[in-house]
């Protein structure tokens, strides 16, 4: 892997998990195909997930762990391109970024979840299978 692809899955990790804080409305057509579809937003009001849709647990571990995974993939984009944060702080930010967003992805579980488990499953290999780092990632 290298800084680019690492960067790309960082920043569309980020994009995924903020666009639960807006869900698309029950009954909605998936955003068009050039957009990214339901691929780049993959929440939905009507989601039969894990937590049933209105439910306030839902309701709360919704922006919490949208907010902490989508902060913590653009901490590590941030580390990886040199910007204010510690490069030793990148494999964190991607296991927590991950972990925030495995679990996300579980809570609102549907069809159109597995693209950003498939994300976050190249992050995690990439981190923890490869161990790579920030000075492998930019050579």
């Amino acid at each position: 892997m290298n800084k680019v692809v690492a960067i790309v899955l960082l920043l569309i990790g980020a994009q995924v998990n903020l666009s639960a804080l807006v869900p698309a409305a029950a009954g909605q057509a998936p955003p068009p195909w050039w957009t990214g579809g339901g691929i780049l937003w993959p929440f939905f009001t009507d989601t039969h997930g894990l937590l049933p849709a209105g439910s306030s647990l839902r309701e709360t571990f919704t922006p919490l762990l949208g907010i902490a995974a989508a902060t913590c993939f653009l901490l590590a984009a941030a580390a990886l391109i040199g910007w204010l944060v510690p490069a030793q702080w990148f494999p964190w930010l991607v296991v927590a970024g991950a972990v925030a967003s495995v679990g996300l992805q579980v809570i609102w579980i549907s069809g159109w979840a597995i693209v950003p488990l498939l994300v976050d499953a190249v992050l995690l290999w990439a981190v923890l299978g490869m161990h790579a780092t920030v000075t492998m990632l930019r050579a």
